[in-house]
């Protein structure tokens, strides 16, 4: 396909041009911004949640938006977390070791809730209980739906037992995207459901102040935190700001001390710059456009074949992400696949798309809207793929952009017939493909079922041995994909913009924020 690389060359040339206006431009004045500004004082940390305009919850049992983990990482810990080197280690466990039919964990000793109660065994029950529970409603379910039995052996000790899914347990339990952190049970039976959600009571670095919605989130030191030492800040705000581009000038001007994100176009330019350290990670997440397998027009698999024929990932990798990335043609981060090269139905072939499309119920001038998110590069992603779509198949699918939640809304509902969307995960490809290809599952948008898939999938869960269940995926997903249900396209890098004043921030690969926090200082 000849989609006019010089076109997308101008659009490249005028968005940097914009985006080095944009740093040298007056700073914005965002409600949260300006709260954190005018508070700034020697132990503040204003560490920005950007790309994001909305917090719906801090239950961490109720929370699936990136944004809000970013606050449920620094106000909570899980039995185990990650290390920088990506392997389990415990946290709030002491130790943990494996026993008939799952594991054995002894919880450290002195543990205090931020409403200063101690936290045992019984709040670890409490909280995987709860999250198993179908009536909570937690997008993390199916990570715990196997357990068989909780055994609490005495205030500091417990076992988790598990009929089936073992083999992701141990991750399900970290301080990650799982909604697994430990919660008070005497918190939330006092406060009740809706107030938890605001005020959750956790053992984190920091305590939850304020949330002022769509604004600002303001935290607290744990004083009684168990870690020696830590939190060295006494505060930290975390203002929402929907542009990462405002974001990046807020750290330039001084107003921030740290983003969640950066822009991909200004990251290269901003690597020179004295006034500003960037830090960067080859991300582990996929990115991708999930097609509604249950209406017109990709309910034809044929249809669905050709759209992913029809795309050219190093295009999208160059003019979205300007090069922060990595064009993909699997679910899988590249470090969990060891894809080296696309497979065949990933790779651009205007003439085989051609022919998929001929093979279906529909013909050129068929129409369709894909949804695309915010103002930066996923709606850039949107709109690039359906120009390309267009251009090779005649067809004739536009875009609609909204913000990330009503997106969301629409996706958990099937209200949609395309989007662009993605998921930045951990180290188990259960949580790529399990959550997005199993019938039923919570990231499943696409309504997508195949018995035969979802066979290699609880096999998977299954199977402790590393290099077998690596095989069982491989299997799932490339059957999955000779249906297409969703059409994988890039992995993007992970960024995120300091302040040369800032000193101990750490970053993983998956994404973590709000974890790093007890660690800063400011010089």
């Amino acid at each position: 396909m000849n989609i006019a690389p010089r076109r997308f060359s101008r659009h490249r040339r005028s968005f940097l041009r914009g985006a080095g206006a944009a740093a040298a431009a007056p700073l914005l004045q965002l409600p949260g911004l300006a709260l954190a500004q005018s508070a700034a004082s020697q132990g503040l940390l204003r560490a920005g949640i950007t790309g994001f305009n909305v917090i719906n919850t801090l239950d961490p049992a109720k929370a699936s938006l990136l944004s809000e983990f970013y606050v449920i990482w620094a106000s909570f810990n899980s039995l185990l977390k990650f290390d920088a080197q990506m392997g389990l280690v415990p946290d709030l466990a002491e130790s943990y070791a494996p026993v008939d039919g799952g594991f054995e964990f002894k919880l450290r000793r002195g543990v205090k809730f931020h409403d200063g109660s101690d936290m045992t065994a019984d709040d670890v029950k409490f909280t995987l209980e709860r999250l198993a529970d179908p009536a909570t409603g937690s997008s993390n379910r199916g990570r715990f739906s196997g357990i068989r039995e909780i055994r609490v052996l005495d205030d500091y000790r417990l076992q988790i037992l598990a009929d089936h899914s073992r083999a992701i347990l141990l991750s399900s339990l970290t301080n990650t995207r799982t909604g697994s952190q430990i919660v008070s049970r005497r918190a939330y039976e006092r406060l009740g459901a809706a107030e938890f959600e605001r005020r959750p009571v956790g053992t984190g670095a920091y305590r939850i102040m304020d949330w002022k919605a769509n604004s600002v989130v303001e935290l607290q030191a744990h004083e009684a935190y168990f870690v020696s030492g830590k939190p060295r800040l006494a505060r930290v705000s975390m203002p929402l700001i929907p542009e990462e581009s405002s974001g990046m000038r807020a750290v330039l001007g001084g107003q921030l001390d740290l983003t969640s994100t950066a822009p991909f176009a200004d990251v290269k330019s901003l690597e020179s710059r004295k006034d500003v350290r960037v830090f960067r990670s080859t991300g582990l997440n996929n990115r991708y456009i999930t097609l509604n397998t249950r209406r017109a027009p990709f309910d034809d698999p044929h249809m669905r074949r050709a759209v992913s024929l029809a795309i050219n990932r190093d295009v999208l990798v160059n003019a979205v992400l300007f090069g922060e990335g990595k064009a993909s043609g699997s679910l899988l981060p590249p470090s969990l696949s060891g894809q080296d090269r696309l497979p065949e139905l990933a790779r651009f072939d205007a003439e085989r798309a051609r022919a998929e499309f001929a093979k279906s119920r529909y013909k050129p001038g068929a129409t369709g809207v894909v949804l695309g998110w915010g103002s930066a590069w996923w709606k850039r992603f949107a709109e690039i793929a359906v120009a390309q779509v267009n251009q090779v198949l005649g067809t004739r699918f536009t875009v609609e952009v909204y913000d990330s939640n009503t997106v969301y809304s629409r996706l958990k509902a099937g209200d949609y017939d395309a989007a662009v969307w993605g998921w930045l995960g951990l180290t188990d490809p259960d949580e790529y493909l399990g959550e997005t290809l199993g019938t039923g599952k919570w990231r499943n948008f696409q309504g997508y079922s195949n018995p035969a898939v979802d066979e290699l999938l609880e096999k998977g869960r299954d199977t402790v041995d590393r290099d077998e269940r690596a095989r069982i995926y491989q299997r799932a997903e490339a059957l999955a994909m000779e249906d297409m249900p969703a059409v994988p396209c890039f992995v993007s890098n992970i960024h995120n913009l300091a302040s040369p004043r800032l000193q101990g921030f750490e970053q993983l690969p998956y994404g973590n924020y709000g974890d790093a926090f007890q660690n800063l200082t400011l010089a």
